[in-house]
């Protein structure tokens, strides 16, 4: 058994290893598991890239939500010495005049968030591939930007190892082991081990449901295909530099800048495919409908890029709560367990402040980020 450990951390995507790292800095000593590695390619947070937004249509909790941890991602930045947020920008293609797009400005107004509204020709000459018969007029607010996912958490990983935290990869927790007084004791690996501690966050990802299984956790998978196609030409002007990250989230789709070996990502972020659990082996494979689905997309919005003839395919899975909010609280009956899940596929820009958070919940036993709506007590849980 281990028992020097103040608090273990089951999970390192970008909640766990934020919060192992920020348990540190609250003088914890800290033990971080993962069943594979850190960063995981297969995980949520295992993506090349995640969008920076400010913006939630009328939702401002998330909006002010971002506000907080856009600081915490530029620190991140300085201490990584790499530019892990890059805020290039994100440019919203408003459909409807009083939509979506609308009701994000007013919040970004009332916030005194910089933004601009650009009507189609504005965005045209700006950004010539951009069809300007296809929106009525486009928010961009320069705050935002794209995340580069992986070398986030490996960052993140790197700095709380300094800190002192212990990061142990191709372990895998398969069950929890209860002590006395409604506490848990311990978790025990798939080779036997019992790691010990006095406190404990689970953030497993799409894998906390089954984990954490006899608790009734609401949480669905879903299968996300996402696409990386390379431009035909003009390659230079799809550059961070100078093509922002874009969306059209009525529409369901978003898009971000050339970035890896020229390709474009894109992917649409309605509710996939429901899933028993997530298989690696389809990591690489793309179905015929979304691949038409995302060439219907760009021949009305970016037509120059509908013709692609590079591309492939990548899977993610998401971890989905019924109300798309996430959970962040302590387990039922385990005075000492917490849980960070249900991200819904629109967590990761939150993964610095979630993370300190989390680990203020842990130790001081609240949060300076109100967690009320975050609470599993919204839900009613089947207890296994």
């Amino acid at each position: 058994m281990n028992g020097k450990n103040t608090a273990v951390v089951v999970g390192g995507g970008i909640m766990g290893v934020q919060a192992a790292w920020h348990l540190a800095q609250l003088g914890q000593s800290v033990t971080l598991l993962d069943q594979f590695d850190v960063p995981n390619q297969w995980a949520a947070s295992g993506d090349h890239l995640r969008v920076f937004r400010l913006t939630y249509g009328k939702d401002a909790f998330y909006t002010e939500m971002a506000l907080k941890a856009l600081p915490l991602w530029l620190e991140l930045n300085e201490l990584a010495e790499s530019a892990l947020l890059l805020q290039n920008g994100v440019l919203e293609l408003a459909v409807k005049d009083n939509g979506y797009e609308a009701q994000s400005a007013a919040v970004l107004k009332e916030r005194k968030v910089k933004f601009e509204r650009l009507d189609p020709a504005m965005v045209k000459k700006l950004y010539p591939m951009y069809n300007p018969r296809a929106f009525k007029w486009a928010l961009f607010h320069q705050s935002g930007g794209m995340i580069w996912a992986s070398r986030a958490v490996a960052a993140t990983a790197s700095i709380a190892q300094r800190k002192g935290v212990h990061i142990r990869s191709n372990v895998k927790v398969v069950s929890l082991v209860k002590g006395k007084g409604g506490l848990l004791s311990g978790v025990k690996d798939s080779a036997g081990k019992v790691w010990q501690a006095e406190r404990f966050l689970f953030a497993g990802g799409y894998w906390t449901g089954e984990l954490l299984k006899n608790f009734g956790l609401p949480i669905k998978v879903t299968r996300q295909e996402q696409l990386f196609l390379r431009p035909l030409f003009n390659r230079g002007r799809y550059r961070p530099e100078h093509f922002p990250v874009f969306a059209s989230l009525p529409n369901g789709f978003y898009g971000f800048p050339v970035h890896i070996h020229g390709f474009i990502k894109i992917g649409d972020h309605r509710v996939g495919k429901a899933v028993k659990k997530a298989d690696p082996d389809l990591a690489r494979e793309l179905t015929p409908k979304f691949e038409k689905d995302s060439r219907k997309f760009l021949k009305r919005f970016i037509p120059e890029l509908a013709g692609f003839s590079e591309f492939e395919g990548h899977t993610c899975w998401y971890d989905n709560t019924p109300d798309g909010d996430f959970i962040l609280d302590r387990l039922p009956g385990l005075e000492n367990a917490f849980v960070a899940a249900g991200f819904s596929g629109h967590g990761f820009k939150f993964g610095p402040i979630v993370g300190k958070s989390l680990a203020e919940l842990m130790v001081a036993g609240k949060s300076e980020l109100n967690l009320h709506r975050f609470r599993l007590s919204r839900f009613k849980l089947r207890r296994r």
